[in-house]
């Protein structure tokens, strides 16, 4: 056994660097140690991401909370959990626009858009519903969350809410291609908007009921209805801009 952690150089007392964490023991790589990793790492991401996943669903505001309160082991991180059910909406979405050839009945509404906005959001939806987290995460810090919480911590818990969005869109798009439904009507995108709205509704309150805050039910109301409103108005604003810069 080497008598200095071959990492950081420290002298070994035992069988772990009491410096760096590393096993005294090093081995020459072999396939046994690359099947262990990959079963560790398989098995790690298995278990906090699908936790993490009925967390969201179910509780919220717990898993919101919890992490903020720093118990953190057991739960998948925010920002590459919304990154993963992204791209998940991603794969599915184009598997939807390559096995199926509906066409866009979208008008434009006080909560719709019509074909033209509509292709860009769905094209571009990962980018457009990042670039809004701040402003939604900032009004709802604003009305909601301070003192008791700072910025980016009402920032985290977005990044997690943000990522229902993506979980419901890809059950969305599974069920429409089960069972032959168009998804480019103001139906489909009401649904979702409907959805998520009563949803962040329940985790606003499964969240914010631990901080004991004062008119809370009428003061998350109000931070919906904001929210909403600046949601919509911004979406309209990225793909405005969007198409004056020819991104489309």
């Amino acid at each position: 056994m080497a008598t200095t952690c071959l990492n950081c150089g420290s002298p070994l007392q035992n069988q772990f660097c009491p410096r760096c964490g590393q096993k005294a023991e090093v081995h020459r790589l072999n396939l046994h140690n690359l099947r262990e990793e990959i079963y560790y790492i398989f098995g790690q991401f298995q278990e906090s991401f699908f936790k993490t996943t009925e967390q969201l669903i179910v509780r919220p505001g717990t898993l919101c909370k919890n992490y903020l309160d720093g118990k953190r082991k057991r739960y998948h991180k925010p920002i590459s959990f919304l990154l993963i059910w992204m791209a998940a909406f991603i794969l599915i979405f184009q598997a939807a626009l390559y096995l199926t050839d509906f066409p866009s009945t979208n008008t434009a509404t006080p909560f719709t858009f019509d074909v033209k906005f509509s292709s860009i959001i769905s094209k571009y939806r990962s980018i457009i519903e990042v670039l809004t987290i701040p402003f939604l995460a900032f009004i709802s810090w604003l009305i909601m969350a301070r003192p008791r919480l700072n910025y980016v911590e009402v920032l985290t818990a977005f990044f997690y809410l943000t990522s229902f969005l993506f979980i419901l869109l890809c059950a969305q798009f599974i069920i429409a291609l089960l069972f032959d439904i168009n998804f480019r009507t103001n139906n489909f995108d009401l649904a979702t908007r409907g959805i998520y709205a009563a949803w962040l509704l329940y985790a606003g309150y499964n969240f914010y009921k631990h901080y004991n805050i004062r008119f809370m039910v009428p003061r998350l109301v109000l931070s919906l209805i904001i929210g909403g409103f600046i949601y919509f108005n911004l979406i309209k604003l990225i793909v405005e801009l969007m198409i004056i810069w020819h991104i489309s």
